[in-house]
């Protein structure tokens, strides 16, 4: 198991070198569109990051607004930057945690503006769990406080998944942050958090049978026109965690 993980890492550094190594040669060209590679797609490469005041769910109390206003998105971050780096004592019994130095949620609302991340359903909600899953979920919540060793705790909190580093990507307190690395054939996504590498194939190959199942799932890549297509299937039963409500981001637009 370890000679397989060693060469696992070693697999995954080969391939994001080379690719590194075929960007850097490469010779984009540039339109008024923005750069593109040389095969024409967009250009992608680079470090961005993925925060945001945007939340993942629509806030109950907006209801059926799914954008804001131009004043609203104004004193929204404006309020973002004035306590950007204010910090307020625990509650009692509280010992705290990381201060506001260390986190980053981000000073800028999405461009569109859209009160959720979600844009589907049209209530901008995450759709309620089946009953199978929250019956999982349920199990989980009643030995997760009798952690007795490391295989009771999540998988994000041993640092082996990263909770925003997906799929899907989702913003959260830090590490909000990613690199992009893009050929012909694959795209190579580097996250911040737990620098965790997804490669995604573009080169039209199938998904691995249902049957195999892999904590960050299967993904796929395609083109539709500018706009870069990713499908992950085939998840493990336990999860990345990323969507679940309980670890998804959670704040309240104050725009009125």
């Amino acid at each position: 198991m370890v000679m397989a993980a060693l060469l696992s890492a070693v697999f995954l550094l080969v391939a994001v070198g080379s690719l590194a190594a075929q960007a850097a040669n490469a010779k984009p060209a540039t339109t008024k569109n923005g750069p593109r590679t040389p095969d024409g797609h967009p250009d992608l490469q680079g470090t961005w990051s993925f925060a945001t005041l945007t939340p993942l769910e629509r806030p109950r109390e907006l209801a059926d607004k799914a954008v804001l206003t131009d004043e609203e998105v104004s004193k929204l971050e404006k309020q973002a930057v004035e306590n950007q780096f204010v910090d307020r004592p625990p509650p009692p019994g509280n010992p705290g945690a990381y201060n506001r130095f260390w986190v980053d949620f981000g000073t800028r609302v999405n461009a569109n503006r859209r009160t959720s991340l979600v844009i589907d359903p049209p209530d901008g909600r995450v759709p309620a769990l089946t009953a199978a899953a929250q019956k999982r979920e349920d199990d989980r919540a009643a030995v997760r406080h009798l952690a007795y060793g490391p295989e009771a705790l999540p998988s994000w909190d041993r640092c082996i998944l990263g909770f925003n580093a997906g799929p899907p990507i989702l913003p959260s307190g830090y590490n909000n942050n990613l690199q992009l690395f893009q050929t012909r054939d694959y795209v190579a996504i580097l996250t911040e958090m737990v620098h965790d590498t997804s490669v995604v194939p573009l080169d039209g190959r199938q998904h691995v049978p249902g049957h195999l199942r892999q904590w960050k799932g299967d993904s796929r890549g395609r083109w539709e026109g500018d706009t870069l297509v990713v499908e992950t299937t085939s998840f493990t039963d336990n999860g990345t965690g990323t969507l679940q409500r309980a670890f998804a981001p959670h704040r309240t637009l104050y725009a009125g």
